[in-house]
């Protein structure tokens, strides 16, 4: 019995932050996603960057150190399957202003961090460029510094609203795309 205990503390101590790596990556990825609707508006434009760099933050956290690549079809895999979540929790009435809200301030705390404006990733990648910019982005912070906001809720809530909008009103295929149409009716009547 005394041999179990302090081998139980010690699994636990490693399943502690492997949990923590996999929350900062659901969050990322949710982020990713809700970027992603948001710029079907033209206005929004400028978020580009901030989808990508997400998405990073989420692959990076993703990966197990088994394997040190993560393609872009698994990403965009998770990110439809993010976007279907939060579809579905919109049309639920879920207030999705409070986490977007995180999600812009958190990717603009990524990009101060990385110094986006400056930072070019390798063009010929090697193992250690690779480690250095895993590095990088697993060092970022995995949350938003702010917690003083300058514009209300209600703010961002038009925001999402805006962005289901647009995303619903596009002419490809959406999932959900009626239902939202219906929540975002219901909402403004």
């Amino acid at each position: 019995m005394k041999k179990i205990l302090p081998l139980l503390l010690f699994l636990i101590g490693f399943a502690a932050p492997a949990h923590a790596v996999k929350e900062v990556a659901d969050r990322a990825i949710r982020c990713s996603a809700l970027i992603y609707i948001e710029l079907t508006r033209p206005e929004m434009a400028g978020l580009t960057a901030g989808e990508a760099l997400m998405n990073r933050v989420y692959a990076y956290h993703m990966i197990d150190g088994t394997d040190m690549d993560m393609t872009n079809g698994q990403i965009v895999a998770a990110q439809t399957e993010a976007i279907t979540k939060l579809t579905q929790e919109y049309i639920k009435g879920a207030n999705l202003a409070e986490e977007y809200r995180a999600c812009i301030y958190w990717m603009t705390d990524v990009a101060k961090y990385i110094n986006i404006s400056e930072y070019v990733a390798p063009e010929d990648s090697n193992e250690e460029s690779d480690a250095a910019e895993m590095a990088l982005f697993l060092s970022a912070p995995t949350e938003t510094s702010v917690t003083s906001f300058k514009n209300p809720i209600e703010t961002w809530e038009q925001q999402v609203d805006l962005g289901f909008v647009a995303w619903a009103s596009k002419e490809l295929e959406v999932p959900y795309k009626e239902a939202i149409l219906a929540k975002i009716s219901e909402k403004f009547e």
